[in-house]
């Protein structure tokens, strides 16, 4: 078409110039200056969304998206670690190797940080929910409007986080702090992996639900996730896309030492590996789709104490899960293993949604 547009504009030069009523140079440029205009209405009438990305795209106050362009308008950047704020008072009695002391010192800050932050992180957790509800429904605006209470709620929640982290430097040793940092770069990844999937879901709203031209998804293993010991065999977690695969997890510890003498102790830390790893892959629980969980010599008095150690992933909303009696597991004393799929994002997908209801 474009083709088309420049003949008919070379044919129409070539034709004023050689006229005989002797236009001058004025009047050619003139001409050529109308068919430039008509031929950019044209393009903008054949190809909006090329024209909405020369122009500009949906933002607010200087913090938005830019402009389309062939994979859609780039997402907006949102809050990460800082929404979950510091590790808890066990987490960081491992990965740091507190003593004592310090670890009473540690729970009392992390305990005060929590509860006077804790009105900004619902506050975020419902603005992301709200978000991504609006993101299902297609309605850019309105989910602008909430990335942007996200990203001051974000602000907020890190210049806070960083001054628990000035306080912790007066608490541990070097080495110690060290580990700490180590901790938070496995976030910052994470967090940073968890934005390239926010981008495609922008994108897929700016395109009315339809996918965008992108490169094509690949495997990428994670790292493995601080205070979870190494798999013995494979990989703690896989990310395809916006799809996190988890590997069984058992009751270790750091150094893959197993924990728990009973059913009980052991489910309550498989749980809490697998929620570790999910984070340290940018996903949460809430981002499960599918639990698996194998229990050696089960039997159904077991159930219940499955269901009780899990119960932050079979709340609202639960995923699917299996539960599998198996005669033995991979590790000598070991009672239960859970694994888990997620999809980032998934838990602002609404029942019923929309999109959804017109399937």
């Amino acid at each position: 078409m474009m083709d088309l547009v420049n003949h008919t504009r070379d044919a129409r030069c070539r034709q004023v110039i050689s006229s005989r009523d002797g236009a001058n140079w004025g009047g050619v440029m003139k001409r050529i200056s109308r068919l430039g205009m008509a031929a950019a209405l044209l393009v903008c009438t054949l190809s909006p969304r090329m024209a909405w990305g020369q122009v500009g795209g949906y933002g607010g106050r200087g913090r938005g998206m830019g402009g389309l362009d062939r994979y859609g308008p780039p997402a907006p950047k949102l809050p990460g670690p800082e929404l979950d704020g510091p590790p808890d008072s066990a987490t960081a009695r491992e990965l740091l190797g507190l003593t004592q002391d310090q670890a009473a010192r540690y729970a009392q800050a992390y305990d005060s940080f929590m509860v006077a932050t804790r009105p900004q992180r619902d506050s975020a957790r419902l603005a992301t929910d709200k978000m991504n509800d609006r993101l299902d429904s297609g309605d850019l605006a309105a989910a602008m409007f909430y990335a942007e209470r996200l990203q001051d709620l974000g602000k907020y929640l890190r210049n806070r986080q960083d001054k628990f982290e000035d306080d912790l430097k007066r608490l541990v040793s070097s080495d110690q702090m060290k580990s700490y940092r180590r901790w938070k770069d496995e976030q910052d990844r994470a967090a940073e992996a968890k934005r390239r999937e926010d981008a495609l879901r922008w994108r897929e709203a700016a395109f009315g639900g339809e996918r965008p031209a992108m490169a094509p998804e690949r495997k990428t293993v994670i790292a493995d996730a601080a205070g979870v010991a190494h798999a013995d065999l494979g990989s703690q977690a896989v990310r395809v896309g916006r799809t996190v695969y988890v590997a069984s997890q058992l009751a270790v510890d750091s150094a893959g030492t197993l924990v728990g003498g009973d059913l009980r102790n052991q489910a309550e830390r498989a749980f809490a590996n697998l929620t570790t790893v999910l984070r340290s892959a940018g996903a949460s629980p809430q981002d499960v789709v599918a639990v698996t969980i194998y229990v050696a010599n089960y039997r159904p008095a077991d159930f219940a104490t499955i269901r009780d150690a899990g119960a932050l992933y079979f709340g609202p909303n639960p995923p699917t899960v299996t539960l599998l009696g198996v005669q033995s597991l991979g590790r000598e004393g070991a009672l239960v293993a859970v694994g888990a799929t997620a999809i980032t994002g998934a838990s602002g997908f609404a029942r019923g949604s929309p999109r959804e209801r017109e399937r």
